[in-house]
């Protein structure tokens, strides 16, 4: 992934697909949530969906062979929206990573866990597996699995993120690729 520019048809399409994935995630959301709020689940499928925004800023920056690099993590989550909790609005989670890494080599999947730090106060932890797709010109990143701890404990969550595929010339610079953001959807289901 590579940063997206709204100057750019490229980062407009970037956009409209992001839009596409979003859609789809808050009708996915709304039609589980429908039937959780009418049984009087309080934990139950479709208690969150945000809008987000990530971040990743490489030390040093990721060239064509693999090295050690740390990555600081930034998620925004926003536009949140909650059948169970009408004070969750947005929230936060960053976090690094040391693992060794290149632009040259397919991304395995791995797990993790992260915490999202919520607006109101409250936090969930999110542990998933995360898989990196590319398909021509864009990266999606994919993480499910669940909430295991804090508000929203035992769900289900998902999150996709898209983003321009890097630009290979970058790795065969001195810099490497120092950056990377991509925009996508979270959804506790």
């Amino acid at each position: 992934m590579g940063s997206i520019s709204s100057n750019s048809s490229f980062g407009r399409s970037v956009s409209i697909l992001g839009a596409a994935v979003l859609a789809g995630m808050l009708s996915v959301a709304a039609q589980s949530g429908v039937a959780s709020a009418s049984t009087g689940n309080p934990g139950g499928a479709g208690d969150v969906v945000c809008t987000t925004s990530s971040t990743w800023q490489y030390s040093p920056g990721v060239v064509q062979r693999p090295r050690p690099i740390t990555t600081r993590v930034r998620d925004e989550y926003s536009s949140c929206v909650s059948l169970t909790d009408s004070t969750l609005s947005s929230g936060l989670s960053s976090f690094t990573v040391e693992r060794e890494a290149s632009c040259l080599e397919p991304i395995a999947p791995f797990e993790e866990t992260r915490v999202i730090k919520w607006n109101n106060g409250t936090s969930s932890t999110f542990t998933y597996l995360a898989t990196v797709s590319s398909l021509p010109g864009l990266d999606v990143v994919t993480k499910t699995g669940t909430i295991t701890g804090g508000e929203f404990k035992g769900s289900g969550a998902q999150s996709t993120q898209v983003g321009p595929a890097l630009n290979l010339l970058d790795c065969f610079s001195v810099e490497g690729i120092q950056k990377q953001s991509a925009l996508g959807t979270f959804a506790i289901i």
